[in-house]
């Protein structure tokens, strides 16, 4: 029987193959909490060690520091691990099926920003930063509602600044991957405005370097490529409470922990919503943004039912 080491490695050698790189780090991250646990408190070292009323222990054990929503995620992951397991002849059927999943919170969303406020946001960055990092990476999260992973993707060379509009492009190899890989490569068009952004970064402000792979990219704070942990840190001091490269005028210690902070994601969610609300075609949509059109309505539309029912008037001319 092997131990929940080595079967946790087993599991990503097979899940590698049809999961994408940012949910093999979330299965990673997941499974890396029942690990710890298993190893220290839960006292368990083999596969064959587990029982029902220890997968109820860590639920307890974890429930303490998470939200339901990010409860039931993580229960799923170790769900899909300890099916994975059964099928491996590891354990009895029974085991992953006594997991109970919480209940969520509502849909599966968590935080948004309100599109005026990123509109006030942006107006601070022209008047007193433009052209600087933050106004480049906030104008494109939020005029084209790019993950991070897209974001820091851009290469100089793939903008087209004067029919205006970039490739994204999927090298894995270079520390750049899509979400969804090839899948995930298209062309976005881009926003006048955006594009002149764009070229005074690059004439007058951007560092003048390269990444490891001697490419040119276009997000830098002067030593190689933003890093995903770089973008995070710099959406969360944008949106905190303080204003522009100002403290917190709360009692968080850090921006992330700040009330009014939101995440690159939410930013994404959000540009997704208001593009939505401005009638935009889902369908259209869809492609601009890489995500289907159910997945658009069940994780990005955060728009209330008055809302949407106002823009069916709208649309309907009633």
């Amino acid at each position: 029987m092997p131990t929940i080491d080595d079967a946790v490695e087993a599991y990503f050698a097979e899940r590698s193959i049809e999961l994408s790189d940012s949910s093999l780090r979330n299965h990673h991250y997941q499974l890396k909490q029942f690990r710890q646990w298993a190893g220290g408190a839960g006292g368990l070292d083999d596969l064959d060690d587990i029982a029902p009323i220890d997968l109820s222990r860590f639920r307890r054990y974890r429930s303490e520091d998470l939200n339901s929503n990010t409860m039931y995620n993580q229960l799923c992951v170790l769900r899909l691990f300890l099916r994975f397991c059964h099928r491996m002849g590891w354990c009895d059927e029974a085991l992953p099926e006594s997991i109970v999943l919480p209940t969520r919170a509502g849909r599966s969303r968590d935080t948004s920003i309100d599109p005026d406020r990123v509109g006030a946001i942006l107006d601070d960055l022209e008047r007193y930063e433009y052209a600087s990092l933050d106004h480049v990476l906030l104008s494109l999260l939020w005029t084209c509602s790019l993950r991070i992973g897209g974001v820091r993707a851009i290469d100089i060379k793939d903008l087209h600044l004067d029919d205006r509009w970039v490739k994204l492009v999927h090298r894995p190899s270079e520390g750049t991957p899509l979400k969804n890989k090839d899948g995930s490569e298209r062309e976005v068009n881009l926003h006048g405005w955006v594009c002149d952004v764009l070229r005074a970064w690059i004439d007058d402000r951007r560092p003048d370097c390269t990444d490891d792979y001697s490419r040119t990219p276009l997000l830098t704070a002067g030593e190689g490529r933003l890093s995903r942990t770089s973008v995070r840190r710099h959406v969360y001091s944008l949106t905190a409470c303080g204003g522009l490269s100002e403290p917190c005028e709360c009692s968080a210690d850090r921006y992330s922990q700040c009330s009014d902070s939101v995440a690159p994601h939410d930013i994404r969610r959000s540009s997704i919503s208001a593009w939505l609300d401005r009638g935009t075609e889902p369908a259209l949509l869809s492609g601009r943004v890489d995500t289907s059109t159910d997945t658009m309505e069940k994780h990005y539309d955060v728009r209330s039912e008055t809302q949407k029912r106002e823009l069916r008037r709208d649309a309907f001319d009633m």
